[in-house]
């Protein structure tokens, strides 16, 4: 039975392949001399019949009863047209065998009385055919499904093929793109760019990404473009292939977020700059009347719940301060000096026992303690962790500090016990407005969770770094290292006039994380 078939005239003079198997066909007529079967005059000889091959008439016998599949998939009827007509053909046809479908190509020449008919067995070569086709329209289905744009370009910089993204991309059809240059489709000067991306490509022979406005095709958008070269089986370049996704609308988005972060900063900076007046007059009325010797015991409590607010309030102030120095001015600002940093920590102590009555924190010191830091920074430092210690330690405990001269850096550790930093909290430690303990423990004492974050920051800008191990059976560790003197590249450094700040901010040095 005939699946498909395909008939066109052979061209006299051209030169067939070598078929498998060829047999010399004489027409036998009717007495009205009509052609109805064709007898085998010769056949190849030294040949292995197999298949429908095997199927075809030898010497002296007739093609319709030898082979009477010849007469059901049309090859008869072609024979007898070639005969007829004196005008070679090929067909190509299948046929359903034990062993599966057997492709078939007959190639057909005219000769006197009848006709020599070429076998050849192409079943091999047409799954192969099928399977390329089949991969060539899923690749294509894949190309033109895609939002990318997906192009290829010769040696030449010449479009070969593109699917309909990078067509709209141009805002041209694909006819009116392919086999020709960016330069001849954007212009010499808009297409310099890409044209650069491809000669680096093409140079290097590796694939590259680039991200910017130039780099895909077309116009008016923001590409991110993978680039790389086609290679022959020998490694012979001969094109370029790219991908490009638009990302305008991604970049956009990310600048809005930038410009939005950077307006909040700014509002933060406004914010706490402007409260520290009010502040400073709060605590220096509160402390006025605080000192006349008149007041009634509930009118000195409530005085002193004002000034213990203001106060809090002020800590607070001061890190929003720190915090959009160090966001938006480049870094906090240093004042370094010599500094005893046992001296400065034993101060820092004092003040937080005062605070903590029913707590200990023991001090322990060893080798050299000096060197060239920013005294109030530091004290800063050292108040931060060693309040959050107190804090996030259970009642009743100490906390140890250590203070170890380790060659040309001094190392600091702040020591509690206790349970451990929840492990969804770590990564974010350092981070703005991220509590370092339970949110239960940071809204109880009105932190804003900037305490370690100013804390990485000034450690940071005198060339330091600060690390943190917590775990059930030590307890919970924060180190710093800091090298002998602030390194000119760490921080910014300012004189000692520049810097002005309201009253209020420095009055004490413990500020809760």
């Amino acid at each position: 039975m005939k699946s498909w078939s395909e008939s066109k005239p052979l061209a006299a003079n051209a030169e067939a392949p070598a078929p498998d198997i060829w047999v010399r066909l004489r027409a036998l007529r009717s007495p009205e001399g009509r052609i109805i079967d064709f007898e085998c005059v010769d056949s190849s000889p030294g040949r292995v019949r197999q298949g429908v091959l095997g199927l075809l008439p030898r010497a002296g016998q007739r093609l319709l009863d030898e082979s009477p599949w010849a007469g059901e998939c049309s090859l008869f009827d072609t024979c007898v047209r070639v005969a007829e007509r004196q005008v070679p053909e090929m067909e190509r046809f299948s046929r359903t065998t034990p062993a599966g479908i057997t492709w078939v190509q007959a190639r057909l020449a005219p000769g006197e009385g009848g006709l020599t008919l070429f076998l050849e067995d192409f079943t091999q070569r047409t799954t192969s055919e099928g399977a390329l086709r089949r991969d060539r329209d899923l690749l294509q289905a894949v190309i033109e499904s895609t939002t990318d744009a997906v192009f290829v370009k010769d040696l030449m910089g010449r479009y070969v093929l593109l699917n309909t993204a990078a067509s709209r991309a141009f805002g041209r059809p694909v006819e009116e793109i392919l086999g020709r240059t960016d330069s001849e489709l954007m212009g010499p000067q808009a297409a310099a760019p890409t044209v650069a991306h491809d000669r680096t490509v093409f140079e290097s022979g590796q694939t590259a990404t680039y991200e910017d406005s130039d780099g895909g095709p077309g116009f008016g958008a923001i590409w991110q473009s993978i680039k790389g070269v086609l290679r022959q089986p020998d490694g012979t370049v001969y094109g370029l292939f790219g991908i490009s996704r638009d990302i305008t609308q991604r970049r956009r988005q990310e600048e809005d977020r930038e410009q939005e972060g950077r307006f909040r900063e700014r509002f933060i900076g406004v914010l706490g700059h402007d409260l520290g007046n009010p502040l400073a007059a709060i605590r220096f009325s509160s402390a006025a009347l605080l000192a006349r010797e008149t007041l009634t015991p509930e009118v000195r409590r409530m005085l002193q719940r004002i000034d213990n607010s203001a106060e809090r309030m002020a800590r607070l102030v001061r890190q929003l301060l720190d915090f959009t120095r160090a966001r938006m001015a480049g870094g906090i600002p240093l004042r370094p000096s010599d500094v005893a940093l046992d001296e400065v920590c034993r101060r820092v102590i004092g003040e937080l026992e005062l605070a903590h009555k029913d707590r200990e924190v023991h001090l322990e010191v060893r080798g050299e303690c000096h060197g060239f830091w920013d005294e109030e920074r530091m004290a800063q430092v050292l108040s931060n962790l060693v309040a959050n210690a107190l804090q996030n330690s259970p009642a009743g405990t100490p906390v140890s500090v250590r203070l170890e001269g380790v060659e040309s850096l001094q190392r600091v550790e702040v020591h509690n016990a206790g349970a451990p930093i929840p492990e969804p909290l770590r990564p974010h430690l350092f981070e703005p407005f991220h509590p370092s303990g339970s949110s239960a423990t940071r809204l109880a004492r009105g932190g804003l969770g900037l305490g370690l974050y100013i804390v990485a920051q000034i450690v940071q800008a005198h060339g330091g770094r600060v690390e943190v191990s917590s775990t059930v059976e030590t307890g919970t560790s924060f180190v710093i290292l800091l090298p002998r003197s602030v390194p000119v590249s760490a921080g910014t450094v300012e004189e000692a006039q520049a810097r002005m700040e309201p009253d209020c901010a420095r009055q004490g040095n413990a500020a809760s994380s």
